[in-house]
C-alpha cells in the first residue's frame, strides 16, 4: 500500500555558497595499486578532502550550485561546502535508521529539488520546503533520478517505478537487483546485477538493452538519449552512442561504483580504492585522490567543479585549476 505523509523542515536547510569554491560494496577483488593510467601520463588534479561526522559510508551527492547535499547508508543527512562547516540536515522521521542509498536533486535556494531512495521500500520527494514521504515496497530502493520532483523514477530491488507526481507505478521487475537509474527528457535508463542495462521510452515501456558484458553494473549517467555512460565492476564503462555500446579501456580493475556525466565528453567516475577517472574526450585519464577508501558518489555543477563521496564520512572536492 502506498503511503504519502506530508512532513516539513523544522528548519530551513542550510544554503552555503559553493560557486566560487569549487564533488556498493567492496567485491573482494580490488587492490590499492592496481590501476594504472593507459595514457601513459597522470594527470595531475586537485581534490581536497573533507569529513562529515559519519563513520558510514556517504552513497550519494548533489552539488547545486550553493549548496552541497549527502545522504549516506547510516541514515544520516548532511549539508555544507568547501567553506562551512557541515551540518546535519532534518529529515522525514520515516526514514530514521534505515540506509539512504542515493540521492537525486535539481535547482537550488527557493527551487531545490531533492528525493532520496532508502531501504525497506522508502523515497522521501523534498519540494516547496517540504518533505512527501512514500513507501512502494517492502524491499530497498537503490538508486533515484528524475526531470523534476513530479516526474521520478525509482530502481532497486522491488523493481524500477515511476512517479507521475500524484502515485507510483510499479512499471518493471527485472529478476535482479537494479543498482541505479538516469532520467531524461524522453526516457530512462537503469542498470543492476548480472549485466542488466534496462531501456525507457516515453510511455513508460522497459526494454533490455544488451550490451554484450555480464558483469554487475552500479552506475549510470548520461547527458541525453545518445550519450550514456554505464559503470560496474572490473573497472568497466560502457558508453551508448546511439546506435552501439562500446568498451573504451579505462586502465583499472576496481569497481566502478558512480559515474557523472555533466554534458558529452564531460564525464567523471569514481569507484573502489579510491579509484577516479576522468574522459577526456577520447580515453580515460586517472586522477590522483590520495586516498585507499572506497568512493560512491559524484556530481559536481560541472565536470571540472565536482564533489565525491564514500566510505567512513570522506568527502572530496574536485576543481581543476
Amino acid at each position: 500500500m502506498i503511503l504519502s505523509l506530508l512532513a516539513c523542515f523544522p528548519t530551513t536547510p542550510v544554503s552555503v555558497d559553493t560557486a566560487d569554491s569549487g564533488l556498493f560494496e567492496n567485491d573482494g577483488d580490488d587492490t590499492a595499486d592496481d590501476t594504472e593510467d593507459t595514457s601513459g601520463e597522470e594527470e595531475p588534479l586537485l581534490f581536497t578532502k573533507y569529513k562529515v561526522d559519519d563513520p558510514s559510508s556517504v552513497q550519494g551527492v548533489y552539488s547545486s550550485g550553493s549548496g552541497v547535499y549527502l545522504v549516506s547508508d547510516g541514515a544520516e543527512t548532511w549539508v555544507g561546502s568547501a567553506s562551512e562547516d557541515w551540518q546535519s540536515m532534518a529529515i522525514p522521521a520515516e526514514l530514521a535508521g534505515l540506509g539512504l542509498n542515493d540521492l537525486w536533486g535539481a535547482g537550488k535556494d527557493d527551487t531545490l529539488e531533492m528525493a532520496i531512495a532508502a531501504d525497506d521500500g522508502w523515497v522521501a520527494i523534498y519540494a516547496a520546503a517540504a518533505w512527501t514521504v512514500w513507501n512502494i515496497g517492502s524491499r530497498d530502493n537503490m538508486g533515484i533520478s528524475g526531470n523534476s520532483a513530479a516526474d521520478l523514477v525509482v530502481a532497486g530491488d522491488n523493481g524500477l517505478a515511476h512517479f507521475d507526481g500524484t502515485a507510483w507505478t510499479m512499471e518493471a521487475t527485472p529478476g535482479v537487483t537494479m543498482n541505479d537509474v538516469w532520467s531524461y527528457s524522453t526516457g530512462a535508463y537503469a542498470v543492476g546485477d548480472e549485466g542488466a542495462v534496462y531501456r525507457r521510452d516515453a510511455e513508460g515501456n522497459w526494454s533490455i538493452s544488451d550490451t554484450g558484458r555480464d558483469g554487475n553494473f552500479h552506475s549510470v549517467s548520461g547527458s541525453g538519449a545518445s550519450d550514456v555512460w554505464v559503470g560496474g565492476d572490473q573497472g568497466a564503462i560502457l558508453h551508448w552512442d546511439g546506435g552501439d555500446w562500446e568498451t573504451p579501456e579505462t586502465g583499472t580493475k576496481n569497481t566502478i561504483n558512480a559515474v557523472f556525466v555533466a554534458e558529452e565528453d564531460d564525464v567523471l567516475a569514481v569507484g573502489n580504492t579510491g579509484t577516479a577517472l576522468k574522459w577526456s574526450g577520447k580515453s580515460w585519464k586517472l586522477l590522483t585522490t590520495d586516498t585507499n577508501q572506497n568512493l560512491y558518489a559524484v556530481h559536481g555543477v560541472s565536470g571540472a567543479n565536482a564533489w565525491v563521496a564514500g566510505d567512513g564520512g570522506l568527502v572530496m572536492q574536485y576543481k581543476e585549476e
